[in-house]
């Protein structure tokens, strides 16, 4: 690997100096104002990029009856064999598809294929029968011979010639000539549903034929770059030649491509874990700068490989290859590259080939749930970047994705809303990944990824919820809190803290109140661990406090006082963070339970004891009563099930005194909600973390069991010290079990 890396490093130093259009960045070394104008480029690449598939996918969504044919329903394509004849001067192919079909169906008696009508259908054939079909708005809609029933497989031949279709500019995709820097190149790129422009096809993304061959002639002197292993390249006579490439994984159709050209190959070897595999680039004669890039692709495959398990396609290759107007693509086992771009190329090469596992490998089921491709692979260009640069390369990566504003990352209305999001599907998308590295750890992220890249959906189609199900099944938790709330939600928290620090007349050392806010609108509260650090003046305090609540109030003490707080330093958390001056607060309440004796007394923090109370404004509970002056009690037992809004007044000594108004929402449950004693974290499971909870909720000030009775572990209907001691003797010393009636 040492070497590896070298050779990039001198190779990137090299291609820094050729093309002052071309922008290399030093991530280990961004500046806040290029960190911002990285990311203007960026997004101003992904509308270059994402424009056309957005107009196609929507006007394919808009016209259902036209782009998801019932017919192809009944129906899974098995194999794809393309053969084509590429005529330059034309512009035009001729050809034939073979098809290998199962039916899914009894009685399946036809076969609806896409095809634009610009190109001409000459006979279908099974075999050597021919079929009777029409071709019209885009359909082939061919009679079958005989009736298939579910299961049975048959044959296939659709020939077919004229001018394939693509639209320049922001129409749509396809197959186009152009002619790139004096050079004729042939082209395909399909992304979502534009495969149909220049072959006959089940052009949907959920149907993966499991192999292609592609059988392409062309010109002597061109070569050709395509899916799969090369099986020949062999002359024909006549000034031409037919290259054969062979692809043995399952396939989405707008991944099916090539792209023809008087090309300069290059060829090396990939060794990682026992295979070894070809690594191709086809560049034009006078693109020497992509030819440079393209020879970074070997520590590209190291890195990706090592984080998230080894290429998807080992067994055949991986190239790069030039291509045309909006030609970038992450087509499977051959990336393309449009030539010229004044767009970073080393970033176009780590973004493309991260799709060989997130959108190739993996692929999303429907646009919906698009990130899983976009933010998963921009996601993968930060684990490049690190693993290159550094770890402050990692993070500076990540700063140029920050995207604080509003809207979902999940497409819940594809035909109104924007699909290939900059934002959101590529930048929010990439920090999902980034933030749940940092509630995971290293270790178990990098294995979650392994897992995913393993599982079930290997070289298939998924959702949103398959992710978070595999996530949760390599976890060994369910992860649906993290992935709901950060794909299905808009917004981001918005911490407001304060601190008070107080020398401790008792203990000695040092009492430190925090409190921490979600302050956002929008009725979203999330739940993270944040990383805090509490500067005292005798060093640094490290620690992860867990963070859901609307407002959160914390007790800690220190042997030196705090002189400041700093919450997620490095920003592992897409939010903002508020300091504000602390002022007196006031402590939440446990819920109530209905016919059930509740009785708490008020706490606050800050300002200067004694405290005075008074019921203000608002509606107790029924069954409860209001004890004020200095006592602040609330008590009794409630007889009305319900959710009951008031509002206390506390004012402190000071002269003269401080006054807030505190409002609460206390419920009273209907029902016994279902616990265990002793379980006081809900965490449906009586440990260690339980005791912690109580030691803080006791001494710290931190959130009461809710309900409450469940921390009750020895059954004296009081939660306090005695129950720490008991869950201590059962947890270390094989005492006894928490009671099972605590109430």
């Amino acid at each position: 690997m040492k070497r590896v890396i070298f050779v990039f490093v001198c190779l990137l130093l090299v291609f820094g100096t050729v093309n002052g259009q071309y922008k290399i960045r030093d991530y280990g070394n961004l500046t806040p104002a290029q960190i911002d104008t990285v990311k203007q480029e960026r997004l101003q690449m992904y509308r270059y990029e994402a424009d056309r598939r957005e107009v196609a996918v929507k006007r394919a969504l808009l016209n259902q009856a036209l782009y998801f044919n019932a017919n192809q329903a009944n129906y899974d394509v098995r194999y794809y064999g393309i053969h084509l004849s590429l005529n330059f001067s034309s512009n035009s192919i001729k050809g034939y598809v073979d098809y290998r079909i199962r039916s899914a169906i009894n009685g399946l008696n036809s076969v609806d294929l896409d095809l634009h009508d610009q190109l001409s259908v000459d006979s279908i054939k099974i075999g050597t029968t021919r079929l009777s079909y029409t071709h019209s708005a885009g359909i082939i809609a061919i009679v079958l011979p005989t009736a298939y029933n579910s299961g049975t497989e048959f044959a296939m031949q659709v020939y077919y010639h004229g001018q394939p279709v693509y639209g320049w500019g922001y129409t749509e995709g396809g197959m186009a000539f152009d002619n790139k820097g004096g050079y004729p190149i042939c082209f395909t790129s399909c992304e979502p549903f534009d495969s149909r422009n220049w072959w006959p096809c089940k052009d949907t993304p959920e149907d993966k034929a499991d192999s292609l061959d592609m059988y392409i002639e062309c010109p002597t002197a061109y070569d050709v770059a395509s899916n799969g292993v090369i099986v020949s390249n062999a002359d024909i006579g006549g000034g031409r030649r037919m290259v054969h490439w062979k692809h043995m994984y399952p396939i989405t159709t707008y991944l099916v491509a090539l792209t023809c050209a008087d090309f300069d190959v290059t060829t090396e070897i990939w060794n990682y874990d026992g295979h070894s595999m070809p690594v191709y680039g086809y560049t034009l004669p006078n693109d020497s700068e992509s030819k440079q890039v393209f020879n970074l692709t070997i520590p590209v495959l190291d890195i990706y490989s090592d984080a998230f398990g080894i290429y998807p396609f080992v067994n055949e290759k991986l190239a790069n290859a030039n291509a045309g107007r909006y030609g970038t693509m992450e087509h499977q086992t051959c990336s393309f590259h449009e030539s010229f771009s004044y767009y970073d190329p080393l970033y176009l090469l780590i973004h493309e080939n991260a799709h060989q596992w997130w959108g190739d490998m993996i692929t999303c089921k429907t646009f919906n749930h698009i990130w899983l491709n976009e933010g998963m692979g921009t996601y993968t260009e930060s684990i490049f970047y690190e693993k290159q640069y550094g770890t402050q390369a990692y993070f500076n990566h990540i700063y140029t994705q920050e995207y604080l504003g509003g809207g979902t990352i999940y497409v819940e209305d594809p035909v109104h809303e924007v699909i290939f999001d900059g934002n959101l599907t590529y930048n929010k998308g990439a920090w999902v990944m980034h933030m749940l590295r940092g509630v995971l750890g290293d270790s178990a992220f990098f294995k979650a990824m392994k897992d995913w890249a393993f599982s079930e959906f290997r070289y298939g189609s998924a959702t949103t919820a398959d992710f978070s199900n595999v996530l949760s099944r390599s976890v060994g938790s369910d992860m649906s809190w993290f992935v709901n709330q950060w794909i299905y939600y808009s917004g981001h928290p918005d911490y407001v803290i304060s601190w008070l620090c107080e020398p401790d007349s008792d203990h000695g050392g040092y009492n430190l109140y925090y409190s921490i806010r979600q302050g956002q609108s929008g009725g979203t509260y999330f739940k993270m661990p944040i990383r805090h650090r509490f500067v005292t003046t005798g060093g640094n305090v490290d620690t992860v406090l867990w963070n859901e609540e609307p407002e959160e109030i914390h007790t800690f003490h220190f042997a030196d006082s705090v002189t400041n707080v700093i919450v997620d330093q490095q920003k592992w958390i897409l939010r903002t963070v508020t300091k504000k001056p602390f002022a007196m607060l006031v402590l939440s309440l446990p819920d109530a339970i209905l016919n059930q004796p509740y009785s708490q007394r008020l706490a606050a923090i800050g300002g200067k004891a004694p405290y005075y109370w008074t019921y203000w404004s608002g509606d107790l509970p029924y069954g409860l009563s209001f004890q004020g002056d200095t006592l602040g009690v609330i008590s009794g037992t409630p007889t009305w099930p319900a959710t009951f809004y008031f509002t206390i007044r506390l004012t402190d000594s000071k002269s003269p005194p401080d006054t807030v108004y505190e409002g609460f929402a206390l419920k009273v449950r209907a029902d016994i909600p279902t616990y265990t004693c002793g379980d006081a974290d809900d965490s449906h499971a009586v440990d260690i973390s339980d005791v912690v909870f109580l030691v803080n909720y006791i001494f710290s000030g931190g959130a009461a069991p809710n309900p409450l009775i469940s921390g009750d572990a020895d059954c004296s209907s009081v939660v306090d010290i005695s129950d720490v001691v008991y869950l201590i003797s059962y947890i270390f010393s094989s005492g006894l079990a928490p009671c099972t009636e605590c109430k």
